[in-house]
């Protein structure tokens, strides 16, 4: 198993989160059409850190890895 990815399935399995696997956006995105979705929006960590950390005075940022979200609405 690559390190990133079993680091990512221990820290699951540590919190009780059941670690199903990685998904690329696109398929996330079709994944929420197929259950009836009709709009889904991608936001990078990238975008995250923009929206929500760009004027913090302390310099606080999260890693560039870090988390990325799916908005999907019916």
């Amino acid at each position: 198993m690559r390190p990133g990815l079993e680091m990512a399935a221990k820290g699951a399995r540590a919190s009780g989160t059941p670690f199903i696997s990685f998904f690329m956006p696109a398929q996330m995105q079709a994944l929420a059409r197929e259950a009836g979705f009709t709009k889904t929006e991608h936001v990078a960590a990238a975008e995250l850190t923009r929206r929500y950390f760009a004027d913090r005075a302390d310099g606080l940022r999260p890693p560039n890895n870090a988390e990325e979200l799916l908005v999907a609405t019916v």
